[in-house]
């Protein structure tokens, strides 16, 4: 009986190494002006530590906050009314997983995390007043704000952003985003167009857009889940204790 449950035990041992898992997680913070550029920020990468572990998956949390204060101006001979024209826009922000070298190039895994989207926008513009950016009828502001979660988990199907994250060390990537601006009229003033084919500001007539301040900060959970590779020496108890059983059941 006992050669029996020696050998047992040590199988019930090498599995449960098998199965192992555990979790690590960080918090990143961002803060920056979308309309100037690019962030820059640092993630610990995960370590294999020689081998002994393995990356399953990975999580990003992102807690995004967005401010955008917009200042919108007419310098039409007519007013306009609310609703006689519409404005969309969209912002989506991009996580690259690597920065490029210094000649230009390189290939990473991104992805969008999300973005602020202000859409049917309207205003109601008295004529201009011959006085640029003066706050006047012919002016409208507005402060706009986003307060939301988004979640990503990557999965070995997706290999390219789990290799990124794998190795000794800290990944600078890139944080940044595009902004898409859509106008239309729905009751087109008639105004005259500019003879240069493109109005000039303040002196032909049009309706002009002002991003005075926008800014888009927040944290960052990276989540890595992964799990233990016992190394080779793990087996040989299992293998000394067979062949100890077999002796036994031997004699």
């Amino acid at each position: 009986m006992f050669t029996r449950s020696v050998p047992a035990a040590a199988a019930a041992t090498a599995i449960a190494g098998f199965a192992a898992a555990g979790t690590i997680q960080q918090t990143v913070q961002f803060d920056y002006q979308p309309l100037a550029g690019t962030v820059f920020l640092d993630i610990q990468k995960f370590d294999t530590l020689g081998g002994t572990r393995k990356l399953e998956n990975v999580n990003f949390t992102f807690r995004h906050n967005f401010r955008l204060d917009l200042y919108l101006e007419s310098t039409g001979p007519t007013p306009v009314a609310f609703g006689d024209f519409g404005l969309n826009i969209f912002f989506l922000s991009v996580m690259q997983l690597g920065t490029l070298d210094e000649n230009g190039e390189g290939s990473f895994p991104f992805f969008g995390p999300g973005g602020m989207n202000l859409t049917d926008l309207s205003a109601s513009l008295g004529a201009f007043d011959g006085v640029a950016g003066n706050n006047g009828p012919d002016s409208a502001t507005g402060t706009f704000t986003d307060v939301f979660t988004s979640s990503f988990t990557f999965l070995p199907d997706e290999q390219p952003v789990l290799d990124a994250l794998t190795g000794p060390g800290s990944l600078t990537t890139v944080y940044g985003g595009f902004t898409e601006l859509q106008f239309w009229w729905n009751n087109d003033p008639g105004w005259a167009p500019p003879l240069s084919g493109f109005p000039e500001y303040p002196t032909d007539p049009a309706l002009w857009l002002e991003f005075r301040a926008f800014r888009h900060w927040g944290e960052i959970d990276v989540t890595y889940e992964f799990s233990q590779i016992p190394a080779p020496m793990s087996t040989l108890p299992l293998i000394g204790l067979a062949a100890i059983a077999r002796r036994r059941r031997g004699a």
